[in-house]
């Protein structure tokens, strides 16, 4: 019985000296509660809209710097007017499209003298002013699905204004037709170096609607544009009166290609003292001239001015229409130098006029007070004296000649209007 209690005396004390080194052991137990603070960005995607709408009709003006960019269709809707001091850029690619307004309401882009247009495309990537019924959109290529080039007077077109000199009483003048009372239609100066900004890889097509006033606007308007204004790779498509049309000015053109115009392709006026180089036209059954060259408006006399229009080639139609397919007219005293111009598909047509009070013949260089020729090529069965049978001059083969084919390095280089609509029709 002693020995039990021992044992049962000594365990009991083993079991408690064991619980006391196991409850002094634990190590301590510490919560902490800690508060994150996180911010969580969530981005939304906008999308991007088809299209996009500028003007509501009647006159809406640019005051400011913007940019028309080639995410999205542009829709202009009336007579979108950048004002002095403002600028609108049009990023490569862009597509724009103009509402179908007449007349007085028809729609026209104007940039006024002292703004500025930035419009410049590339060769894989031109920038298209059509008409809004044109249903081309990013994806087609330069080829619309549903317009001809044939397609003429959907909306007005594009008119840039500048401060250079322009052969008009007062040296200014007021761009026809657009609108009235209002100062941005003012155009001329006396910087023939000034600019408007740069026109590059831009396609205009089916322009040339009618206005107030049997007035018409053409495919390109510009109006005492000066010579520091970069004008290069324009194509004019359907226009239903003139391709290009030039008031004045010193403006300085180069690879500028005219399709299917209703009236003449390249039409000078107001003592134009600037430049074109390379040059193709194609003719229209019902086209009138690829030239149609008028000298200074200035009574006095004054204000005068001499073109240069250099590597031209122009492509008559199979199958004109009576007293269409004129071969140029340069009158009201015309002063300049067209120069190395080739003619194809011509057969029976005819210059239409020569004016013989500052014609000076031949000349390799322009002068201020002469209208002269150089090396025309006439690809046709008819003969010299059928061509020039509506003018006075009698000295035509000192620098006009037939051919069976077109001379090598004559005419214009039609290589560099591979990115056109032209091309890829395959004319």
């Amino acid at each position: 019985m002693k020995n039990f209690l021992n044992k049962f005396s000594i365990l009991t004390l083993v079991m408690f000296i064991s619980s006391l080194i196991s409850c002094s052991s634990d190590p301590e137990t510490i919560i902490e509660t800690v508060i994150v603070s996180e911010t969580v960005t969530v981005t939304t995607a906008i999308p991007t809209p088809d299209t996009e709408t500028v003007g509501s009709g009647g006159i809406s003006y640019i005051d400011d710097s913007q940019t028309w960019s080639n995410d999205r269709i542009w829709i202009m809707n009336g007579k979108i007017v950048v004002r002095s001091g403002a600028s609108l850029t049009i990023e490569p690619g862009t597509i724009v499209k103009a509402q179908n307004g007449q007349g007085v309401n028809a729609t026209a882009l104007v940039i006024a003298a002292g703004a500025t247009i930035n419009a410049v495309g590339t060769s894989d990537a031109p920038i298209i002013f059509t008409d809004i019924e044109d249903s081309i959109s990013y994806g087609d290529g330069v080829i619309s699905p549903n317009r001809e080039s044939t397609d003429t007077g959907k909306w007005g077109g594009i008119i840039v204004l500048g401060n250079a000199i322009v052969g008009e009483d007062g040296g200014r003048d007021d761009i026809e037709g657009i609108a009235e009372g209002f100062d941005w239609t003012s155009y001329g100066g006396d910087n023939d170096s000034d600019s408007s900004g740069s026109i590059s890889y831009v396609s205009i097509r089916h322009s040339g609607t009618q206005l107030a006033g049997g007035d018409e606007i053409q495919g390109l308007t510009l109006g005492g544009v000066g010579s520091g204004t970069d004008l290069n790779n324009i194509e004019v498509v359907g226009s239903n009166d003139d391709g290009v049309e030039i008031f004045g000015g010193a403006a300085v053109l180069t690879d500028i290609l005219i399709l299917n115009q209703r009236d003449d392709a390249i039409d000078i006026d107001e003592g134009y003292r600037g430049s074109i180089t390379n040059v193709l036209i194609q003719m229209r059954s019902n086209s009138d001239n690829p030239f149609e060259i008028d000298g200074t408006e200035d009574s006095t006399g004054v204000i005068g001015g001499s073109f240069t229009i250099n590597n031209a080639t122009v492509y008559g139609n199979a199958s004109p229409e009576s007293g269409k397919n004129n071969l140029g007219d340069w009158k009201s005293d015309a002063t300049g130098l067209t120069n190395n111009v080739v003619y194809k598909n011509i057969d029976g047509l005819i210059i239409k006029g020569i004016d013989t009070d500052t014609y000076g013949g031949v000349a390799t260089e322009k002068s201020s007070d002469n209208l002269n020729f150089n090396e025309f090529y006439f690809i046709t069965t008819s003969t010299l004296d059928e061509i020039f049978v509506n003018t006075s001059i009698t000295d035509y083969a000192d620098w006009a000649r037939l051919s069976t084919t077109q001379i090598e390095n004559t005419g214009a280089d039609e290589s560099l209007f591979s990115w056109t609509l032209w091309s890829a029709l395959q004319y």
